[in-house]
């Protein structure tokens, strides 16, 4: 099928357009993988589609055409604080000493966007030789908040627009940079993984994609130079797999012997051990915090202890979240369904166990947790109802939509309280970035939210038409808190933020299962270094507790 052309005085549009939605005048072109329409002006029906800046549509489209859009619009200026600038600097040296990636792992909330943005353009003004630099930036879901963060954020930073071409995507997307013989489409100077513990797993299709897109089975020399960004790095060292260019790097190796991370640390000698086709601590160290923490620091020191460094921690200089447990006594009835429930679990763990059967086993835990949270419902309303009267903002965090998130926010609502609601990718129509801005400008009280990362929910945010959040405190409730550690320092970074900070209580049902797990999850969460989100010691403990330690932990955690 051929393509689309455009006559003098035409343009070229390629168009954003939902699944399922049809125009007659725009058409689906395969080899670009987007709509588009061509005239000289969109109509007022394919307006709301066009091209957003620094899109994949806009990229394409801007090649197709003699005559390129304005890279951005109107935007709120952005002023980097020192933190931001300082961080900056490190991440420049290192690209300027030759490395080939650097780790950022600020705490939650202490900027690390601008300080990425801030990096990429000066390194990208550097690179600049025959052609405009090119950055790529890979954010999480849900991209209708996260690419719009970032696309607000590089338009605040004038400077930063003009050094080079700029090109958000989230990971599913990373397919469509890849040609049909599996090689990248484009060539870029920087790239930037936001929430890169997204990317640890390597057995995935985007995570291919990732490692192709950036060249990671290429020469140091040459290669784009990665910035990888997260709060959480890591359960353990073998999953930082997404170093392992710059960890063949610094021991003067090729990074085909750094392809299998783990089996390259273990010969090192980490004490790490193969299980279920992944790395993880051998017993020895799973029992040992101590034994974690020297190994985990000695991995560290490989970054850290360079000149320049390869790695930037910094915590939030307002302190850790507060995190206090939330309990909820059981009526009679209640403790009579959450006792089923229990029974229930452990004939299916049972009968799971004598079958090996992983599917079964997971399916059983997220049974249960489902179950045991939609007992917990009324109670978690009823604490945040109390928070609300109290002039509070409130967010509650479930990873559940049917058995959580959807129950509280219609029992909130029956209420008479404004919810705002932010389920993974959103519900049938409902914009979830307009959701969230409900929540920051006040207009709702509660923001119930499925997702782990990437949103702001914290007071007193700048926000991108210049205006701030409202400034009442937020505070929080982790419903269902979920077994990883990642996940849970994630969370409470949404309102813990740029100074702002967020209170979260952990809720779980008295003298049940769920009280012996959370005793855990608060010992654990809060201690973590800056290169692991989590150590597994814990996971062990809920696994056991569960009858599940035959799993493998991905089954716990879901990730």
């Amino acid at each position: 099928m051929s393509v689309p052309v455009a006559a003098a005085g035409e343009r070229v549009w390629l168009l954003d357009m939902p699944y399922g939605v049809r125009f007659a005048e725009a058409r689906w072109v395969p080899q670009w993988r987007a709509h588009a329409f061509v005239g000289a002006q969109l109509s007022p029906a394919l307006t709301p589609f066009a091209a957003r800046p620094f899109s994949y549509q806009r990229w394409l489209e801007d090649d197709l055409n003699a005559e390129q859009l304005p890279a951005a619009g109107a935007a709120v200026p952005r002023l980097p604080r020192p933190q931001q600038v300082s961080g900056a600097a490190a991440i420049v040296a290192a690209a300027t000493s030759g490395a080939r990636q650097f780790l950022l792992a600020d705490a939650p909330g202490t900027g690390k966007t601008i300080t990425l943005i801030l990096a990429a353009a000066e390194i990208a003004r550097a690179r600049a030789v025959r052609r405009r630099p090119q950055v790529l930036v890979t954010v999480d879901r849900p991209a209708s908040i996260t690419v719009a963060h970032w696309r607000a954020s590089i338009a605040g930073l004038t400077d930063a627009v003009a050094a080079a071409r700029w090109l958000i995507i989230s990971p599913d997307q990373l397919p469509k940079l890849l040609a049909t013989n599996g090689k990248p489409r484009f060539s870029f100077d920087v790239v930037i993984l936001d929430e890169a513990h997204l990317y640890r797993h390597v057995d995935t299709k985007r995570v291919r994609a990732m490692r192709r897109i950036a060249g990671y089975a290429g020469p140091h020399s040459g290669a784009p130079f990665v910035i990888a960004a997260t709060a959480t790095p890591s359960h353990h060292p073998a999953e930082l797999t997404y170093l392992g260019p710059v960890l063949a790097q610094v021991h003067g190796e090729t990074p085909g012997r750094w392809a299998d991370v783990g089996a390259r640390m273990a010969e090192a000698g980490l004490p790490l051990q193969a299980r279920y086709g992944r790395w993880t601590w051998s017993p020895e160290a799973m029992g040992s915090v101590a034994l974690q923490q020297q190994w985990t620091k000695h991995v560290r020191g490989w970054l850290v202890d360079r000149q320049p460094p390869l790695m930037l921690h910094r915590a939030a200089d307002w302190g850790e979240p507060p995190l206090e447990p939330m309990p909820a006594t059981l009526d009679p009835a209640e403790r009579a369904r959450y006792a089923l429930q229990w029974r229930h679990f452990q004939q299916e763990m049972g009968l799971a166990r004598q079958g090996r059967s992983v599917a079964k086993g997971r399916a059983a835990v997220m049974r249960f947790r489902q179950k045991a949270g939609l007992i917990r419902v009324p109670h978690t309303v009823a604490w945040v109802l109390g928070q609300v009267a109290a002039g509070r903002q409130v967010v509650v965090s479930a990873e559940f939509v049917s058995t959580a998130a959807q129950p509280i926010a219609e029992a909130l609502v029956a209420n008479g309280i404004r919810v705002a609601r932010i389920y993974g990718t959103g519900a049938a129509g409902v914009d979830v970035e307009e959701e969230r801005l409900a929540f920051q400008r006040g207009a709702a009280d509660v923001c119930v939210f499925t997702v782990t990362s990437s949103i702001s929910l914290h007071a007193n945010e700048l926000l991108a038409d210049g205006s701030a959040a409202s400034g009442a405190p937020r505070v929080g409730v982790l419903h269902q808190p979920g077994y990883s550690g990642i996940a849970a320092r994630q969370r409470l970074g949404r309102i813990h933020r740029d100074g702002q900070v967020g209170e979260w209580w952990l809720a779980y049902a008295e003298d049940t299962v769920e009280q012996d797990v959370a005793s855990v999850l608060m010992a654990r969460l809060m201690a973590t270094t800056d290169l692991v989100g989590a150590d597994l010691a814990g996971l062990e403990s809920i696994a056991a507790m569960l009858g599940a330690d035959w799993l493998d932990r991905d089954a716990l955690v879901g990730s």
